[in-house]
């Protein structure tokens, strides 16, 4: 038995996880990770894994948009605890992803530079930081179309596809527009974001997955899904991205639309929920429970995602019973989380090294669930870390 695993095994025994313990959890379990993947010369990254195996699923750096979420789990840490060993793990695992800067076959580029660069940079003020964010910038603005009014997420044969997920690369376009005083990439984000904000929201406030346009006139050929229950359904981790995304695109823009669309996505999400007490979402608001589909999984990472991005949310909201109502649900959703339920430590039986388990990538049952999120247990630290900010 490794001396990391006697101290986990320590702690668990001798801590009640709560939202203050689980970043000293974090650490321990994702300094065991930076060990294991520092020997293999950092080629790849965790993405998913089974609790029960000991072993992550990898992917190679420049493949996923997780890619970025290793680094940002110690770049969260560093602001809780600002240690020199912390800051090397962070840097160690953010300098192998500046060559995505230079990637234009994907959008996820947003994902993996903020969540790694986009930390080091707002904290440490490296010059060099800044370019390879607005390196980025200008690889993902080769993905737009001003037909479309829209950044294509999927490339694809037939249709120009946007996911609901975009939203959430839009801010490097946002950030690098504020940093270099540069209107292009802010018009680029605004028009991204005022588009969706039209043709991904049903008249609830619930979320399609996908929109395909016709890139020659910027028209609507379908809304579907690729990873809900049903092209009708609402995917849970999707609405949780909205919320997220429209969020951030006020934080930038103040301009109002925005936040009451971000205030719509969260009280449909809030009020879709198993019940006022049973805060963590399945992995479809819609999918059902009967005698042919006995069970659903839960999706630990829409949870993260959403109780993240209520915190902010909740700092833009002028109302003061919606300012709690926020706050008090993403608490809750926390307390949720970092309970014997769903931490990994909560099941004696799990031996992989990460925060929360009862993660589901979707659609079920077709794709993994169950499993352990690099991107859960980064919103889950990003969601500690901002509450501790509003003490």
């Amino acid at each position: 038995m490794t001396f990391l695993r006697v101290i986990i095994i320590l702690f668990v025994s001798i801590h009640c996880i709560n939202t203050f313990d689980v970043m000293m959890y974090a650490n321990i379990q994702y300094t065991i990770l930076y060990h294991q993947y520092r020997d293999l010369s950092f080629q790849s990254y965790p993405s998913m894994g089974y609790p029960l195996q000991a072993d992550w699923m990898s992917l190679p750096i420049l493949h996923t948009f997780t890619d970025g979420f290793f680094s940002g789990i110690f770049w969260n840490l560093l602001e809780i605890n600002a240690t020199e060993n912390i800051l090397k793990m962070a840097t160690d695992l953010t300098l192998p992803l500046a060559p995505n800067a230079n990637v234009t076959s994907t959008h996820d580029i947003g994902f993996v530079l903020m969540s790694s660069f986009g930390h080091a940079y707002r904290l440490l003020k490296i010059s060099d930081y800044l370019q390879i964010l607005i390196t980025g910038a200008n690889s993902l603005a080769t993905r737009y179309s001003s037909t479309v009014r829209c950044t294509r997420s999927w490339d694809s044969k037939e249709g120009f596809l946007v996911i609901i997920d975009n939203m959430m690369n839009l801010e490097l376009l946002f950030e690098v527009s504020n940093q270099t005083k540069n209107q292009k990439y802010y018009n680029i984000a605004w028009q991204h974001a005022n588009r969706t904000m039209y043709e991904h929201f049903r008249s609830d406030n619930s979320t399609y997955h996908v929109v395909e346009y016709n890139e020659t006139d910027g028209s609507v050929i379908r809304k579907y899904t690729a990873q809900g229950y049903a092209d009708w359904s609402t995917w849970s981790r999707g609405q949780a991205w909205a919320v997220h995304g429209f969020t951030i695109a006020y934080r930038y823009t103040k301009y109002p639309p925005f936040l009451e669309k971000a205030i719509g996505a969260a009280s449909y999400f809030l009020s879709h929920l198993p019940s006022d007490t049973n805060l963590i979402p399945y992995w479809d608001f819609d999918a059902p429970h009967n005698s042919t589909i006995i069970y659903q999984p839960r999706d630990t990472s829409a949870a993260a995602i959403f109780s993240s991005a209520l915190v902010e949310l909740s700092q833009y909201v002028v109302e003061p019973e919606l300012k709690e109502k926020f706050i008090t649900n993403a608490k809750a959703i926390v307390d949720q989380l970092t309970s014997s339920t769903y931490l990994i430590s909560g099941n004696k039986q799990y031996i992989l090294h990460a925060i929360m388990a009862n993660g589901t990538h979707g659609p079920y049952p077709q794709k993994a669930y169950d499993v352990a999120t690099v991107f859960g247990d980064y919103y889950l630290t990003q969601t500690v870390l901002r509450l501790r900010k509003l003490q």
